[in-house]
């Protein structure tokens, strides 16, 4: 019964006001191999949000054992984005802390040392079969047809026989000793879960030294003292190892919290080669505001008490509210009319200053050429008209590469106009509109009148020759934005560009 597993932890967890709140110590341990997932980007949310709500301790760990697949910068590139997110931790490799170091590969005799407890305690042994021969194990039970196991010849050999080969300098693994067995634990968004455990003695300590993920992790969350682990879904599987491990050394366990897998559409998970399933897409593609994001990532069974789908929260208000036990099992689903309304939100209610830096950023980085005034009086100027004119307006990108790009650019070529009209047309309305010196409504009904034109025909004329497109704000509005003299030189750049085609 979900309520009563959820009484049974209010009574026995650490959410107890029996305990102290400086107890909370949560972490989050990406590995440096790449742009950070927006998976990643949730679970570090979630564990900051966590830690701040029970005025706890929020740990950034590099887990770089795996140095076949380093992506260099990647570290702090994920430390970046935490900085953007505003996710600022208390422990981490750059600024350190009581229980570091916080880069794994900074920690290997400490490894080296809890994996001969290990030894010592019977629960783990040195394995010197070569590759040679695991290869030759596992080509045999492909063509058996059986899952491919490590026969666990190496356990008959004795403790100091293993030390001795080992001071000769004999190549070896340290495996841990894990025979078929039932391991119960519970995690407190899918309750009590038990694991069959059918494989045969896994590696702890490989032979140049390096930990393999398992002994490394629980090491570290030990000695850091970790008290909760909030962690994707895809580690759900290798928790009742871990179990195992903490057994193994004497040692209690955390207490365990599994997010719900992201997927596109509540049961495919994102794949590595969709560019929406990592934070870049985000940030630097869309240019979707930090705020928007986050409020993005908890809608989904949001740990949010009360949550409103129609509020934007702050991060503030995230960490009151939050509350681990409303955490939902339901996949997470990429949305976009929610990143949209949330994008939306968020840039309405986004400080002046936040947004003047945000988009001159952008634009210096999107078109690097422009010839447009950067200045801050200029960009508060467009944004007070998106805020007051434009309600869907959601991405930066739009002011780079979508329909709001005539903000910092002027149209360059003709061709869109040349598609609807003859360079002769253009060229006669062009020149009446200039020889009026008005843009009031008026005036310009009064040159589709000489012109014998239809009246929406020459404002499509004319929004082309101003923003180089047939949609947008009406031409009034950007007779106001830009002022009559910018209106007046676009379309006489337009003219020249009409004259050469």
């Amino acid at each position: 019964d979900r309520m009563l597993l959820k009484s049974r932890w209010a009574c026995s967890s650490r959410f107890s006001t029996r305990f102290s709140h400086d107890e909370v110590r949560v972490r989050f341990a990406p590995s440096p191999t790449g742009e950070l997932h927006l998976g990643g980007l949730r679970t570090a949310l979630y564990n900051y949000l966590f830690a701040r709500h029970h005025k706890g301790k929020f740990i950034v760990r590099i887990e770089d054992t795996d140095r076949t697949r380093l992506v260099e910068g990647s570290a702090d590139r994920i430390r970046n984005i935490l900085s953007y997110y505003n996710l600022k931790s208390d422990e981490d490799p750059w600024q350190g802390g009581s229980a570091g170091p916080y880069t794994q590969s900074e920690r290997l005799p400490m490894y080296a040392d809890h994996a001969e407890q290990l030894i010592d305690r019977g629960h783990a042994y040195r394995c010197f079969c070569s590759s040679k021969r695991l290869e030759l194990l596992r080509k045999n039970a492909v063509r058996e047809g059986t899952i491919p196991l490590y026969d666990r010849r190496c356990r008959s050999v004795s403790t100091d026989e293993g030390r001795k080969r080992a001071k000769n300098g004999e190549e070896h693994v340290i495996r841990f000793v894990m025979d078929n067995q039932e391991v119960g634990f519970e995690d407190a968004v899918f309750g009590s879960m038990k694991q069959r455990l059918e494989e045969s003695d896994p590696v702890l300590l490989k032979s140049e030294g390096f930990p393999t993920y398992h002994l490394a992790n629980i090491v570290d969350d030990k000695t850091m003292r970790i008290s909760d682990v909030i962690r994707g879904m895809e580690w759900l599987s290798s928790t009742g190892k871990h179990i195992l491990l903490y057994k193994a050394f004497g040692w209690s366990p955390p207490r365990f919290v599994h997010l719900p897998l992201i997927t596109r559409d509540g049961k495919k998970k994102l794949s590595k080669r969709d560019k929406d399933a990592f934070v870049d897409y985000y940030d630097k593609e869309m240019g979707v505001l930090p705020q928007a994001v986050l409020n993005f990532l908890i809608r989904n069974g949001s740990g949010i008490r009360d949550f409103d789908l129609s509020k934007l929260y702050t991060l503030q208000e995230m960490v009151e509210q939050f509350d681990v036990q409303l955490i939902g099992r339901r996949n997470f689903q990429l949305d976009a009319d929610s990143l949209s309304q949330y994008g939306n939100a968020a840039f309405q209610s986004a400080s002046d200053r936040e947004l003047i830096d945000l988009i001159r950023q952008r634009v210096l980085i999107d078109l690097p050429t422009t010839s447009i005034d950067l200045s801050d009086e200029y960009l508060k100027r467009v944004i007070d008209f998106l805020k007051e004119k434009e309600e869907t307006f959601a991405f930066l990108s739009q002011l780079t590469k979508g329909q709001y790009t005539f903000f910092f650019t002027r149209p360059n070529s003709a061709e869109k106009i040349l598609s609807k009209f003859s360079a002769d047309v253009a060229i006669q309305a062009i020149d009446r509109v200039l020889e009026s010196g008005s843009w009031n409504i008026d005036a310009l009904k009064g040159v589709a009148k000489s012109l014998e034109m239809n009246y929406p025909k020459l404002l499509s004329l004319l929004r082309l020759s101003l923003i180089d497109g047939t949609s947008g704000p009406p031409i009034t509005e950007l007779r106001d934005f830009f002022g009559e003299k910018e209106c007046t030189d676009r379309i006489r750049q337009m003219r020249s560009h009409l004259q050469v085609a």
